[in-house]
């Protein structure tokens, strides 16, 4: 991303926010504002107010007198995270079922046949937003991309590499949603997200 003179702090705040979505940087890195500052030949100010930005979406901490770093996620702060993500994705998928969009839903179907296991997170965010926006409701959309989306992306830090029965589990989903098959799928996103969060917590045993 080439940084320009106009809204130096947008910019900034967009290509660090990307750096961390994409993996560019690790989980607990330090974020050194001088280098990021002289990469892109711009003053300070404008890193450090992006920087601040981050850090209010929780996805950087600001330690005082040491500087930023990439948020680093304890094991209860996952446990969290994923029972609210749970609530969100059951909740839309009991009650908007029919109103998920099913055309969205065969694309997706498609890239996950195809998708090689680096585009997979992608794809997997996709297919859960979907059915939390069948809701069409913006509280509930706000709130779920706010305190959702970011850390489930974050996650896949801890297990990059998904497996075949994960992208199944997906194909499964899907099929069930375009055939009308309301419990069945629901069965199916409850227990791939139970799976989901037995997989995050012993990765994040492993690397403790």
């Amino acid at each position: 991303m080439v940084i320009n003179k106009k809204s130096l702090t947008d910019q900034v705040y967009t290509l660090i926010k990307e750096q961390i979505l994409n993996r560019e940087v690790e989980l607990g890195e330090q974020l050194n504002t001088r280098r990021i500052a002289e990469e892109h030949g711009i003053s300070l100010m404008p890193v450090r107010d992006a920087l601040r930005r981050l850090a209010n979406e929780d996805l950087v901490e600001n330690k005082p007198r040491v500087g930023f770093f990439v948020k680093n996620f304890s094991e209860a702060e996952v446990n969290d995270i994923l029972e609210v993500r749970k609530m969100h994705e059951l909740y839309c998928l009991n009650n908007y079922f029919g109103q998920i969009d099913k055309e969205k839903i065969v694309e997706l179907k498609d890239k996950f046949l195809k998708s090689h296991h680096k585009h997979f997170s992608v794809f997997d965010s996709q297919l859960h937003k979907e059915i939390v926006f069948a809701s069409h409701n913006n509280y509930l959309i706000d709130s779920y991309l706010k305190m959702i989306n970011h850390f489930t992306m974050l996650f896949s830090y801890l297990n990059d590499q998904r497996s075949e029965t994960s992208r199944q589990e997906h194909i499964d989903l899907i099929d069930c949603i375009l055939k009308g098959k309301k419990e069945k799928a629901y069965k199916i996103l409850f227990k791939h997200l139970d799976r989901v969060k037995i997989a995050e917590d012993a990765e994040i045993k492993k690397r403790a």
